[in-house]
């Protein structure tokens, strides 16, 4: 059974308030927020060192998995365009099939880093592998069902990145891959209350598959088929997608 946090709301959060106000809010409206933190204004906050968004599971498993063990906190949070954003009708069939390949290739490079994975081994496997390894603690989480939209440009905000839960009117309900459903049963799922004002600070994002039109993908770092520009044109093979997350980690140490 899945483990589930709700973000808390909380007063006299003055410094939040300031952060996510609207990046051209004067100082009298800007005034009038902080007095509220002291009323009935709440505020509530989760802080991560890393953001992973995309919609390829195994490759965000990959990079949990690296920065857990160099001591990071992560959020996962899966994510994709939404289909009327397709630039194709098949886009995101083709993005399934190249995130869903898995070969021995793929099983080579992953069993120099995964603990009771061999390179015979499968898909199921290595994704078990990769979930035993981040699952049950709050060092590593995955979004409960919500996606993120950035804010850099449109709010005050801080030295770090702020990320809000894209809003129920957008409409926003992305084909995910399927395989999420048993990330999340072991994983611990983070949940927003959509009540005042809530949001993720984190001080660096890492992008697996294109975003959708909420993230603005300049202030990331594409991983694996993120640093693909055209679907049909495979520049990277799907094992070097996957040595990428590690390799990303372990170049920073």
């Amino acid at each position: 059974m899945a483990l589930k946090k709700t973000i808390k709301l909380k007063r006299f959060q003055v410094l939040d308030a300031v952060r996510t106000a609207p990046k051209d809010m004067g100082v009298l409206r800007l005034l009038a927020r902080v007095a509220g933190t002291f009323g009935d204004s709440l505020y509530g906050k989760a802080s991560f060192d890393v953001v992973v968004v995309g919609d390829d599971p195994l490759v965000s498993l990959c990079l949990a998995a690296s920065l857990k063990r160099s001591g990071k906190t992560v959020l996962v949070a899966p994510d994709s365009l939404g289909t009327q954003d397709w630039p194709s009708k098949d886009w995101g069939y083709r993005l399934a099939q190249l995130v869903n390949y898995f070969d021995e290739s793929v099983a080579s490079v992953l069993s120099q880093y995964l603990h009771d994975f061999e390179s015979q081994d499968g898909y199921m496997k290595a994704l078990s592998a990769l979930i035993a390894e981040v699952a049950g603690h709050e060092q590593v989480m995955i979004l409960a069902g919500d996606c993120l939209q950035s804010s850099k440009g449109m709010i005050k905000g801080c030295d770090e990145l702020i990320f809000f839960p894209v809003r129920g009117e957008f409409q926003h309900t992305p084909l995910t891959n399927p395989l999420w459903r048993i990330v999340r049963e072991s994983l611990v799922c983070l949940a927003f209350q959509h009540s005042e004002i809530e949001f993720i600070q984190a001080r660096r994002l890492l992008i697996t598959t294109p975003t959708s039109r909420f993230i603005d993908p300049a202030i990331g770092t594409r991983i694996g088929v993120a640093r693909e520009t055209q679907m049909d044109r495979n520049r990277y093979s799907r094992a070097d997608n996957v040595l990428s997350s590690f390799s990303l980690i372990l170049g920073e140490q």
